[in-house]
């Protein structure tokens, strides 16, 4: 081939293409692949052309040459990871739906038999709308055309999780979407998932036969759950309520720690702290009344009377879960609380409760205490006090530097309680002479 003097370099890129182009045509994938890199580095058009052939091997799978060993999804999946890395030396973003997209495609391989043709097709022309629903609350902010599933589609996805949960929990997962303020999430699907799981949750609690499956399918339906930063709808409140109630019932074949690592999961926090203050208002009351009137002065603060009747609870794993979604209800990290509520007991002087509160896992604050409330001692035997009860009996395995610091306090504490007692002898050799007169005078 014959290069015209002075444009060589262009005229290699365009060869280049042309082998790209055919390569494509024959199937050979691993030498398209190749040429890839270096054609974006093209001059004129070339790069934008490469782009566009680019994003139609991913937007149309069914028209690619394939082998016997790979199916055109599978293909279109290869060509989006290049074409991902295209855009980002591009500094562009992957259109979502072209993930979304290949996704549902390749998911829905392992449906077939268990999922009815025109579902799927229902639900894949849901998927590629790419439009948000109103939000749970009624907000308007986000309306759109966005179709709304049959009640048949929505009860082939429930069967669906009753039989395989971790495939319909992946498929849930794409059909919701993500909720981050501007991505998709399908909110009359979720709504009608929410309806699925408190019916369930009644059928829990009923007398007659749950079908198989369904604690499974509640699982894996929480899992899906996304939670809306704004202001929580009734509905999601209402759920709270009900999976509280469907734990603590005896003999409930859900158990509350697993379905917290449902609940955890970041498109989930809003729920989980829902669900914390909702605990926190049927749970925490009944510690503090449980709690012997002698343990827990009426005159301290709901939170410091709260916290410190909570770590009374002999069993510990109760009072950290019952901490935990208290604080989470309040917003308060619960050492912040922790430490709050000790300088309260530390305040009125009850070194019992005090010593108490920091006996077990809080026993390392006890020298952050003592130097944070040593200047609200009011007297030496308050600060004897403070220290006896959480410096002296302390594990010798603290902070040192704290350590030190509250032996330099223990040892100024001993020189001002000798320079006291001193004072005292003095002042009664002072008074001597007046002692010896009175007792010369009831003498005689």
């Amino acid at each position: 081939m014959n290069h015209p003097f002075g444009k060589e370099e262009a005229a290699s890129q365009k060869q280049l293409f042309g082998f790209f182009c055919e390569c494509l045509r024959r199937g050979e994938w691993e030498l398209a692949q190749a040429c890839v890199p270096q054609l974006q580095e093209g001059q004129g058009d070339i790069p934008k052309r490469v782009e566009d052939i680019l994003q139609a091997l991913v937007v149309c799978p069914n028209l690619l040459r394939c082998g016997q060993d790979i199916n055109p999804q599978r293909l279109a999946w290869v060509w989006l990871l290049v074409l991902e890395k295209w855009l980002a030396r591009e500094k562009k973003l992957l259109p979502v739906v072209f993930r979304r997209k290949l996704e549902f495609l390749l998911l829905s391989e392992d449906f077939q038999g268990d999922i009815p043709e025109n579902i799927l097709e229902e639900l894949y022309e849901t998927l590629t709308q790419g439009a948000v629903g109103p939000m749970p609350d009624g907000n308007p902010r986000r309306e759109s055309c966005t179709p709304r599933l049959s009640s048949e589609a929505i009860s082939v996805l429930w069967d669906l999780l009753r039989q395989s949960p971790q495939p319909a929990q992946a498929l849930l997962e794409l059909l919701l979407g993500e909720d981050d303020g501007t991505g998709f999430c399908h909110w009359p699907l979720q709504n009608a998932l929410v309806d699925l799981i408190r019916k369930a949750l009644r059928a829990l609690q009923g007398p007659d036969s749950v079908p198989p499956g369904v604690v499974d399918a509640i699982y894996g339906a929480l899992r899906t759950l996304r939670c809306p930063a704004e202001p929580l709808g009734v509905e999601l409140r209402l759920l709270c309520e009900e999976l509280l109630e469907a734990c603590r019932t005896e003999g409930s074949p859900l158990r509350e720690e697993r379905l917290l690592s449902c609940l955890l999961h970041k498109a989930s926090r809003g729920l989980v702290s829902l669900y914390g203050h909702t605990y926190a208002e049927k749970v925490t009351e009944k510690p503090l009344r449980a709690t012997a009137s002698g343990k827990v002065s009426p005159d301290h603060l709901d939170p410091e009377r709260a916290m410190l009747a909570l770590f009374s609870n002999p069993n510990p794993a109760q009072a950290w879960k019952v901490a935990y979604f208290y604080c989470l209800s309040n917003n308060k990290h619960f050492l912040e609380q922790i430490l709050v509520t000790a300088l309260t007991l530390l305040k009125e002087e009850d070194f019992p409760n005090l010593g108490c509160l920091l006996d077990r896992e809080f026993r390392p604050l006890s020298c952050l205490l003592v130097l944070l409330g040593w200047t609200h001692c009011q007297s030496l035997e308050s600060a004897k006090s403070l220290l006896q009860t959480l410096h002296r009996t302390q594990d010798p395995g603290c902070d040192e530097l704290l350590r030190d610091a509250c032996d330099g306090l223990w040892a100024h504490l001993e020189v001002l309680e000798w320079c006291i007692q001193q004072s005292r002898c003095c002042k009664s050799l002072l008074n001597l002479p007046g002692q010896v007169s009175t007792v010369s005078v009831q003498y005689s």
